[in-house]
């Protein structure tokens, strides 16, 4: 056996611990999703979804991260999001209409927004439903995409985890306040920790 580095590149593991999961796994809803763009092939480990227990079918709870360098109606997000023209961006006290993505660079996404947002760097935005002042969620995350998905063919079965201990710094899509007390609910459908 020849030993040719000094060093191995540790795992990224989303989950620290996995109590309990959808029985089965889910249908995930990708009409929502921009999948068809390059790099936004896969439904990554860690993404926040609300289950409809009864239909057993999966909404992506959107969610980006602002990227220095935007403005308060072109916000630069990280590039791994799934918004699409149409959707309500939502600063935490504001949502917007985005009327236009600009995918060109290779570092970020531009959104077109008809109201002004937070556009500071570090800025989690997640998806609204009405424009204007108003916290509301699209939808409210009742638990995690267990591992990642190919879904660029149009349909998806993924496995939600429920109960469970995750590490924020391993997940690819940002995790707004929000959602992480959504999915921190005793009283709720999950109880998910992040570490």
């Amino acid at each position: 056996m020849q030993i040719v580095t000094d060093s191995i590149a540790g795992k990224k593991v989303v989950f620290e611990s996995v109590l309990d999961e959808v029985p089965g796994g889910v249908g995930l809803n990708v009409t929502r999703l921009d999948y068809l763009t390059a790099n936004k092939e896969y439904i990554q480990a860690g993404t926040p979804v609300y289950v409809v227990l009864s239909t057993r079918v999966a909404e992506v709870c959107k969610s980006a991260l602002a990227i220095d360098g935007g403005g308060a109606t072109t916000p630069r997000v990280n590039k791994l999001n799934h918004f699409k023209v149409g959707d309500i961006l939502n600063d935490g006290a504001t949502g917007a209409y985005i009327s236009a993505i600009d995918t060109a660079s290779a570092a970020y996404d531009i959104l077109t927004v008809n109201t002004a947002v937070v556009y500071a760097a570090g800025t989690k935005y997640h998806e609204g439903t009405v424009t204007g002042s108003s916290v509301a969620l699209k939808y409210t995350p009742n638990g995690l995409v267990k591992s990642a998905e190919y879904i660029k063919n149009g349909n998806a079965d993924v496995a939600v985890v429920t109960i469970g201990t995750a590490r924020e710094d391993a997940l690819v899509h940002t995790m707004p306040t929000l959602y992480k007390t959504a999915l921190r609910s005793a009283t709720g459908t999950s109880l998910i920790t992040f570490v």
